[in-house]
């Protein structure tokens, strides 16, 4: 029976990929109809829907896992997967089971099949993904869900539920083919997933794209808060010192400490579990947006020991966000993988990304890194390896795993500018192990460039050291 549940999850993902060649088109009438025919599943639940260049997965992670904490039945979905195809649609910090993903395909495939018929182009992966997604989490009841955007906003197939938030996190210069050359043009793409009256949380405090998302907010009767460490900042946060809170734990592995103070709330003594001072904003974000979605306190029944019913409230507060900020899981980005020698995946893609990396990087002073890098051929790789790559002492460039990826000697060209020692090794697990081997017990493997990339080297390190899987059953 497990070989045939097995074998039909292999056709439905072959189905959900097959469709990888119609491209990326943005554009909301597929996805529109193609849910209309399945019921519009996307009115089942409440929405925290996130956009932005980087950021939105961690602020995803986190919303998740504090709603999920507090008793809500959450569901998360984001893109693209690490590991597994599964890991895109998750309730309660789970992937959904094998035999629920074919019962799932086998609904929308002939809905697919109707949209044809009804001369429509055929669905994006993408499209398909966001469908399968919405069906999963109303059929499995879930209360909430954190959902992220796939790129840009406005047209993206995410960008047809009306959400109790929407969250904007950073503005960057990533996929500009598609939103555009300038901060107002990629700002305006995100601002497109701002509704009437829903309220709009954002961490940009720059000038030129938070005008934007100031017109829009205010075109759509939308309250706006501002996120971040500028005067005109609605919520901000501080960070603790660890003597404050009895600790000693200085370590650039250890994530931050910090106090969130809104405009009528506090949050004392929050501990990201995420690396990298960037996770203060995204932390202050998704804390932000829980109190702007107006998270009402949840009643359910449990059983006492006497066997008889007993209702039990449970609110979003103080406890719920600090257990829950304290669960997040978020593999691949800054992520410790192992400790001796100390392994750490990043899937920095991107200027501003690569810069976050480097600040942390940075703070292992003293440390020999050793980097796996590749990066794909349509980023901006020249500015991402001039922040990454003077840091490290040796690099091997790779190839990630897709058709985009940049020739690695071309890469290599560009790497030889700032480190000495650069070899090319295109087998990926070949230059994991070749890193790992060069690496004494003090030093650190760094695999950097690409979530493409970063993927297969988890789980080439996850099954080298026995680590489980991320959101296994």
């Amino acid at each position: 029976m497990a070989k045939d549940v097995e074998s039909q999850y292999a056709e439905a993902l072959d189905w959900i990929h097959s469709s990888m060649r119609f491209g990326s088109r943005l554009g909301l009438e597929r996805i529109t109809r193609l849910l209309e025919i399945l019921g519009n599943p996307q009115k089942n639940a409440k929405f925290i829907h996130i956009a932005g260049t980087n950021g939105k997965g961690s602020v995803t992670a986190m919303v998740a896992s504090i709603l999920s904490t507090s008793g809500y039945r959450t569901g998360m979905y984001i893109s693209p997967y690490l590991e597994d195809y599964r890991e895109r649609m998750m309730i309660n910090g789970k992937k959904i089971p094998k035999e629920k993903l074919v019962e799932l395909v086998s609904q929308v495939r002939p809905a697919v099949e109707q949209i044809l018929k009804e001369g429509f182009d055929h669905p994006t992966e993408f499209e398909i993904n966001t469908a399968l997604a919405f069906l999963y989490f109303a059929q499995e009841e879930c209360d909430y869900v954190a959902l992220e955007v796939g790129l840009g906003g406005r047209l993206d197939a995410t960008n047809v539920v009306t959400p109790a938030v929407s969250v904007i996190t950073t503005i960057g210069y990533d996929h500009m083919t598609q939103l555009g050359n300038t901060l107002s043009e990629i700002a305006f793409e995100k601002a497109g997933i701002i509704k009437p009256e829903v309220p709009v949380v954002t961490g940009v405090v720059e000038e030129e794209p938070l005008e934007v998302i100031r017109k829009r907010a205010a075109q759509s009767n939308s309250d706006l808060v501002i996120v971040g460490q500028a005067p005109f900042a609605n919520v901000t946060w501080e960070e603790v010192h660890p003597e404050t809170i009895g600790s000693d734990d200085l370590s650039p592995l250890r994530g931050p400490t910090i106090d969130i103070i809104g405009p009528d709330y506090r949050y004392d003594h929050i501990y990201v579990p995420l690396l990298g001072k960037h996770q203060e904003l995204n932390a202050a974000l998704a804390v932000a947006a829980l109190e702007a979605a107006r998270v009402k306190p949840l009643r359910f029944t449990v059983q006492n020991s006497e066997e008889e019913s007993a209702t039990l409230p449970i609110a979003l507060d103080h406890q719920g966000i600090k257990v829950g900020m304290a669960r997040t899981e978020w593999p691949g980005r800054l992520e410790v993988m192992h400790k001796n020698p100390l392994i750490i995946l990043d899937a920095a893609h991107n200027p501003q990304g690569a810069q976050v990396l480097a600040d942390f990087l940075k703070e292992l002073e003293g440390r020999r890194i050793i980097c796996v890098y590749g990066i794909l051929g349509d980023k901006c790789y020249k500015e991402s390896t001039a922040f990454i790559c003077p840091l490290c002492q040796e690099v091997i460039v790779t190839k990630p795993h897709t058709p985009r990826a940049l020739d690695p000697f071309i890469l290599a060209q560009e790497v030889e500018k700032y480190v000495e020692k650069v070899t090319v090794e295109e087998n990926l697990d070949k230059a994991m192990e070749l890193a790992i081997s060069k690496a004494s017990s003090n030093d650190v493997v760094i695999c950097c460039g690409s979530l493409y990339l970063v993927g297969p080297a988890r789980t080439f390190v996850r099954k080298k050291f026995g680590i489980p899987e991320y959101g296994g059953e």
